[in-house]
């Protein structure tokens, strides 16, 4: 159903980001058509807070879309008000009453996920947190863990069927001479992306992340078949591309056409060490 990622960023003052990153196909059981242009990451315009799911998307998908909103206008509280782990409870009511109406049958697990921070600044001023929220099908039990975040930078955790292929590429990435850093951990992704292994994920892939100060971050990503946004190539010319940072595939901070932005910093590509058996 879904590639996704969490990865923390880190230097040598501690913890400075959180990133979530997906692939854009929504399919249906076991039916073999997709459908590419599928949002599978929300933040909130006026809140340190992302969301992304996996597994049958029908009732996650409206679960996180519906909650991210209701921050946005106010309805939940600010995060000043509202503890991380107050939120993430908000959160997995929200989820248990809407699988309780959903009077339809479904056979897929799902799992939603959760990132914020608490605070503003370098640690210990501010801490980045994340959740899964976890539906069983067959019993419909949802349930709440907490994802421990370290002090270095690591990938906090994989999930979907593209699972063994970001697993294996993100690997790869993390035993070449970049390893330890945001872009090794994006670029593994979309290179298990690339090479898809995994039929039920594909698509363009899409970036939201947390930093030290400010609101969610939303990105345009940037591949060969041009920009995207939320997983929709955008046709032509994109009007105000400077409204949101985008990144390409190696995590470089580039235009909407591909190019540097100005004083960016250019990655190289790694020479990847061979996949593990």
């Amino acid at each position: 159903m879904t590639s996704f990622v969490a990865w923390l960023g880190a230097d040598s003052r501690g913890p400075t980001s959180v990133y979530f990153a997906s692939d854009s196909r929504l399919s249906w059981g076991m039916d073999t058509r997709t459908w590419d242009n599928g949002q599978k990451l929300f933040r909130c315009q006026r809140s340190p807070e992302i969301f992304g799911f996996t597994g049958y998307f029908l009732l996650p998908k409206n679960i996180v879309h519906r909650f991210a909103e209701q921050i946005d206008q106010g309805l939940l509280g600010s995060l000043a008000e509202t503890s991380p782990e107050q939120r993430a409870q908000q959160l997995l009511e929200t989820a248990r009453r809407d699988v309780r109406a959903h009077l339809y049958p479904f056979n897929d697990d799902f799992s939603l996920f959760y990132a914020s921070r608490s605070g503003s600044g370098m640690s210990p001023k501010s801490a980045f947190h994340l959740y899964e929220i976890h539906c069983e099908a067959s019993t419909r039990a949802v349930n709440l863990h907490s994802i421990p975040t370290p002090s270095a930078s690591s990938v906090l955790l994989t999930h979907g069927t593209g699972k063994a292929a970001v697993d294996d590429w993100t690997d790869r990435w993390r035993r070449s001479d970049q390893g330890g850093t945001s872009r090794a951990v994006f670029s593994g992704f979309c290179d298990a992306l690339r090479a898809g292994s995994d039929k039920r994920s594909g698509g363009e892939p899409q970036l939201v992340g947390l930093h030290l100060q400010g609101d969610a971050k939303l990105f345009g990503v940037v591949t060969a078949r041009g920009p995207s946004i939320q997983g929709t190539l955008q046709d032509g010319v994109v009007h105000r591309p400077s409204a949101i940072d985008w990144r390409d595939e190696l995590f470089q901070r580039v235009r909407p056409d591909g190019s540097l932005v100005k004083s960016a910093q250019a990655h190289a590509r790694s020479w990847l060490p061979p996949s593990l058996p």
